[in-house]
Parts: C-alpha cells; structure tokens; sequence
C-alpha cells in the first residue's frame, strides 16, 4: 500500500480546519439550544480536547508513516512524531497501518509545543511498574549479564540493572569473563523508578535456596545414620563433606582411631566420594559433625586381647629418639621401648643399636586404654642377670676384674660383661703414702672378693684386703709372708667357701671395731 508523504504544515492545516468544523458544529448547538449560554459554549469546546500533559501514557492514533518517523495525532493541539524504529520487532520489522491506535509516552514539549514521543519509553514505564511491583513483593527477574564494570557487572533486565561482583555468587568468581553473555535468576535488591537506578543479587537467591535444603537435609538427617557425601574442602583441621544440602566437617580426630600423622589432603581429595558417619547435629547452628574412624572398630578396644601383658610382638622400629624407641604392633598403634626397657646392665644409646624399619621383638609390658600407650620392654625378653648374681657369686667369692673407673670414695670393678663391683676406699690395701687410690688405674687388672650382693639396688660391694690383691702386687704379698694365703685364695678346696666367709664376718666385726667402717656411696 503507497502512503502518501503529508508535510507538517499540511497536518496542522488540516487539524485546524477539523477544529474549526467542530466549533462550528458546536456554535450550532448552541443556536438550536438558547437555554445554552457562552459560558457553556466555551466549556464545550475545551472540551474538545484532551487534557494531555507531559509524564502520562497516552493513546494515539497513527496519522501517517514516514520512512523513520510515525505521525501520531494524541488529541492534543500539536501531533506528534515517534521514529519509527521504536515499533520494529525483534526482527526490525514495523507492523503499523495508518488508523491504528498505540500507546506513547508523552515525554515533554519542544520549544514551539510540539509534543515529543517515545512508544520505547512506554515499555520502559510498564517495565519499571513491573519491577517495582517484584521488589515490593520480593519476586525475582530474569536477566542477562552484559558487561564487567568497576565493581560489579551490568545486567540486562528490560532495562540496565547493576549487579554488584559481592552478589554474583557465594564465592568470588575466579574468572568473571565466563559469566558475560548467561542468563540468570536475580532478586532486586534496590530499585528507585525516578532515578531508574536497579540493584540486583544472585547470591541472595542461591544462599536462600540453600537454607531450604539445609532444612531438609537437617530434617532428614539422624545421628548414627551413615551417609555418603563428596569433599568440597579439604583443610589442616579436616573434610568438609557435601551431603545434599548441608555441608559435615569431619575433624582430623575423627579421620582414624590412630594419629594422622600428615595433612588430610594427603589422604584425601577434593571431589572424593567419602562414606561417613552422623555424630551430631546442631540445628540452630546448622552444623553437623562427621566422623570416617567410627565406621571402623576401635582397635584400642580389642588390643588387650590380641597383644595381652607377657605377649611378645615383632614389628619395624617407626622411630629413634634419646628416649628410646617406637614399635608398630598394628596399623597406627605404636608401642614405646624406653631406653631403661632396652638392657639389663647397661644404658645405652637408642641410635647405636637401632635404626627405622629395622625389625625387633619385645615383650607387651603395659596398655594404657584411656591413654592410648603401650610399653614394651626388650630385656624383659631375657632373665635378668641380676636375679642369678647372688647365688653365682656369694660372699667371699674370688673374683678378677678390670678397673673401669676410679672415684675418690673407690675404684669400680668389671666382674662380667655390664656387671660392676665396688671397691670402697675402706675395702682397698693401704697405699704409698696413705692414700688407697694411688696404687690403682683405669684398665688395671685386679683381684677381689665379693662382700655382698644386692640385686634390688644393682650394686655388688667388693673387697681387696685380707691378702687377696692386684695381680701386679702379688710379690709384694710374698714378701710380706702372705703368698701362701694369697695362693690357697686362688685354688680354695672344699668347704672353703665357709672358711673365708668366717674370715670374711671376723674381718668385719674387726673393721668396725677400729672404727675403719667408710661410707658407701655407691
């Protein structure tokens, strides 16, 4: 169809001739009508036209289509024109006859009172009641994400809306250019029609959405229920385990029945399906409490049965220290040998005799349930020397040894290996000089008689009077006349052992009688 192109001038030519017919028509009434007055008259024509004013949705009538411009008469004084791209669909396409009726914002006037329109600004109008109607009842609107700007992102919602980089997500988004160009739920946050300013969150809607399943889940949930769950976190404290809903920790206590001797994420990663076990639940908190070690048995509880006080185990030494040693009995129960476990007759050094991984037997000594301990001994695998040494050496017993060490109470004596004796300054031959310790030196051999022997102290007292000497004195005993009692000391005959402990107990009672008795500091 060819529209014919009607200038302006034209328009308000003809408008004004139409106005004219029609105070015409109305001056006519009036003469059918004398009650009619000229008050009347001009109430009337006034009346004729619409009282239009700027900031109203107003409904025109098209009067002709131009190629960029439609002309609209709205019942004011003046047409209007609108440019035509504000009818074109989503294709560009105009679908406008002349004679149909549209709706058009009426913005403001011009300089000459023209009105000018916008048929945009009429969707923008609907659209801005619209979204206030949603914040007002807490709805939501769907939007498209534009743009990054300072602070935040420009959303597509009819009109531009700002979404704030703190609302796009529970977490801060590692690369926000992959959020350009999707589509979202939001909620309006803030909306103000005057300024047509908008703020919108997703991150509401998301936290909101959790809230109800973590209702749900809480409600479903039940202590001692077992359930599966996937890690999300993982952190120096323990699992952070999603199981629909509501996220469990699961404590680095409540990994394993033993110590978890390295980081969870050693053990673990993120995204693992993990089965757990419900310990406890807060619901005021919306917390939940999870454990991996309780889907297991304690194995503290039946250690005692398998590894009873007495057993012997056998297992890799786990580690060294100047204390002494740690054992692996089972998976994640270590057991302590102390160094005073690991010989009878010595104190040594842990790391001379052993070595991590090395395997080595010892004997269950203790369990400590509430403590979690276990002592092992080592020397308790064999009889204690100590417990045999009063019947293998009695009093009066001979005995030749070397010196290992000198004090100034005495000198100490080797007997066998990790046995020693002491000879007490009382019990030593009178020296050069008056002084005892003068004759004597570390690694000099000796000879000696045992006066007594006390297993419960572990000591062993010594004696070297009464003619049984040091080797290297033995002339000085024959000059003195006593190398005959010196030699029926080294080959006693039988039932001598009772003659020397009568000397033994006469040389006693003697020594206290001359007041000689020193003090034992061993």
């Amino acid at each position: 169809m060819t529209v014919k192109r009607i200038d302006q001038d034209d328009v308000n030519e003809m408008n004004g001739r139409e106005k004219i017919e029609k105070s015409r028509d109305v001056s006519d009434a009036f003469d059918e009508e004398d009650e009619v007055d000229t008050a009347g008259l001009m109430a009337m024509y006034e009346e004729s036209f619409k009282p239009v004013e700027p900031g109203q949705i107003v409904e025109g009538e098209v009067v002709s289509i131009d190629r960029d411009k439609v002309l609209l008469d709205i019942g004011y004084k003046f047409e209007g024109e609108v440019a035509k791209k504000e009818f074109a669909d989503i294709d560009g396409q105009v679908d406008l006859q002349v004679g149909d009726r549209v709706e058009v914002y009426f913005a403001t006037r011009d300089e000459e009172g023209y009105p000018i329109l916008s048929r945009q600004e009429v969707q923008t109008e609907k659209l801005l009641d619209r979204i206030g109607e949603l914040y007002e009842s807490g709805g939501t609107i769907k939007g498209r994400i534009l743009s990054q700007v300072k602070g935040g992102f420009f959303v597509d919602i009819g009109i531009r809306a700002f979404l704030p980089a703190s609302q796009l997500d529970v977490k801060p988004a590692k690369d926000p250019e992959e959020w350009i160009g999707t589509d979202h739920e939001f909620k309006i946050l803030q909306f103000d029609k005057a300024e047509r300013n908008v703020v919108i969150s997703r991150r509401v809607l998301i936290e909101a959405r959790r809230r109800q399943q973590q209702e749900e889940a809480l409600q479903r949930l039940q202590v001692d229920d077992v359930v599966t769950g996937s890690i999300t976190n993982i952190t120096d404290y323990g699992l952070f385990v999603d199981l629909g809903g509501v996220t469990g920790l699961v404590h680095v206590s409540n990994l394993s029945w033993t110590p978890v001797r390295q980081h969870p994420s050693k053990i673990y990663s993120v995204g693992d399906e993990v089965s757990v076990k419900v310990l406890d639940i807060d619901t005021e908190s919306r917390k939940v409490s999870l454990g991996i070690k309780q889907l297991t048995p304690n194995p503290w509880d039946t250690l005692e049965q398998q590894y009873p006080k007495g057993a012997v185990i056998e297992g890799k030494v786990k580690k060294v220290t100047d204390f002494g040693i740690f054992v692996g009995i089972l998976e994640g129960i270590n057991g302590l040998v102390h160094v005073s476990d690991m010989s009878w007759t010595q104190t040594i050094k842990p790391s001379d005799y052993y070595h991590k991984g090395q395997n080595v037997q010892a004997k269950i000594l203790d369990i400590d349930r509430q403590k979690e301990r276990v002592n092992l001994g080592i020397k308790q695998l064999y009889p204690n020397p100590w417990d045999e040494l009063p019947g293998k050496y009695p009093p009066g017993t001979p005995i030749d040894g070397k010196i290992i060490n000198t004090a100034d109470f005495g000198v100490f004596v080797e007997i066998e290996e990790g046995i020693q004796g002491l000879v007490h300054v009382s019990e030593l031959p009178p020296g050069e000089g008056g002084n005892p310790l003068s004759e004597f030196q570390v690694g000099q051999e000796v000879r000696a008689r045992v006066l007594e022997v006390l297993p419960g102290e572990k000591k062993i007292r010594l004696s070297m009077k009464s003619g049984v000497a040091d080797k290297s004195k033995s002339k000085t005993a024959q000059k003195t006349g006593k190398s005959q009692t010196a030699a029926s000391a080294d080959s006693p005959g039988p039932g001598d052992s009772d003659t020397a402990f009568g000397q033994l107990l006469r040389e006693k009672i003697q020594d206290q009688g001359n007041g000689e008795e020193g003090e034992d500091s061993y």
